[in-house]
């Protein structure tokens, strides 16, 4: 079921005029499957399990990190988002949308109140000069349009989205930059796991010689296994921003890295001697436990039969008893009340 901010959004993706541009995040999952294709409607998409949904429905779609230097300036008469949960990510598509629209073209801006939908929309007021909140229950709508020949519009804060920057910290300096989860800093569950990696190793029969980083990020375990004498490194994500972070970590420090792009490692091949995962348990703004499911599912098809995974998760989350069904072998390494560390092995 659509939620309520995207079935705001259906009159103008069922109803094309023109060339239109659907921009779609990770709150688009749903929709793409329930919206069919029409002539003219192209998506674009920084979540690759977005642009696999929308590939296998039929939709014209293009997998980046909202780049949309790809599209020449007036080439689409509508633009349609549903705002992202992050602001830098907002900011970055508002800032590109009057550049994008031909004359007169519109931009469909939708979300709901507590997303801070309006807060968006009465930017966009004075981003465009025009436009009106139409409330739809629990969401706001926008329509704003380009007219030509208007002047140019005030340039929202978007943090440069676009730019990779290196971030310096007591532990390690990493290139990264917004979209990315936790993106300016080193996140306290993946830094909880690291510590117990040793204790991890010294119960393994030898050392890995492959490891995968499960959900990469910009690349925090994968670069702090760098010691290890892997043969093969790979590191996945779902996320177009991470997995530009990830590679200019690699190349940063100068480690052989395979970085795919992949919806919870689903669509690679192979087996690794030593898994490492901080799986997300958010779906864009809902808590979708699913997620965690997603990762241990494909943790077991991925471990090499002598091989060891290692998640941390909040220490709330249920993960033993979810990953009994998969697992031989479930040792709790470490609780700290806030996270914890489990080895799992076949």
């Amino acid at each position: 079921m659509l939620d309520p901010a995207f079935q705001t959004l259906l009159p103008p993706l069922q109803d094309v005029v023109g060339q239109t541009l659907w921009v779609a995040d990770e709150n688009a999952l749903e929709a793409v499957v329930a919206i069919p294709p029409r002539t003219g409607l192209q998506l674009l998409t920084n979540r690759c399990d977005v642009a696999d949904a929308a590939h296998v429905r039929g939709h014209d779609v293009a997998f980046s990190d909202f780049d949309f230097s790809r599209f020449p300036a007036g080439a689409f008469n509508r633009l349609v988002f549903r705002i992202s949960k992050e602001k830098p990510v907002v900011h970055h598509v508002l800032n590109h949308a009057p550049g994008l629209l031909a004359g007169e073209g519109e931009l469909y801006l939708t979300g709901l109140k507590d997303e801070g939908a309006r807060t968006f929309i009465d930017k966009c007021r004075q981003h465009f000069g025009n436009g009106v909140a139409e409330k739809h229950g629990v969401a706001y709508r926008g329509v704003f349009v380009r007219h030509a020949g208007s002047a140019a519009m005030p340039w929202l804060d978007d943090k440069e989205y676009a730019q990779l920057r290196l971030v310096h910290t007591a532990e390690l300096d990493f290139y990264s930059k917004p979209g990315v989860y936790g993106w300016d800093r080193v996140d306290r569950g993946s830094a909880f796991l690291r510590q117990q990696l040793p204790a991890c190793l010294a119960q393994m029969p030898a050392a890995p010689q492959s490891m995968l980083d499960l959900g990469c990020g910009y690349g925090y375990l994968t670069l702090m296994t760098r010691d290890l004498p892997c043969d093969r490194r790979v590191a996945t994500d779902n996320n177009a921003a991470a997995l530009l972070a990830m590679a200019q970590n690699a190349v940063h420090y100068g480690l052989a890295v395979e970085v795919i792009a992949s919806d919870a490692g689903s669509s690679l091949a192979g087996q690794f001697d030593l898994v490492l995962c901080n799986p997300p348990f958010h779906q864009g703004f809902a808590v979708d436990g699913s997620l965690t499911d997603k990762f241990l599912a494909q943790a077991h098809r991925l471990l090499a039969p002598r091989g060891a995974a290692l998640f941390v998760v909040n220490a709330f989350l249920s993960l033993e008893q979810k990953a009994r069904a998969l697992f031989s072998r479930i040792d709790l390494l470490a609780n700290d009340r806030a996270f914890k560390v489990i080895m799992l092995r076949h």
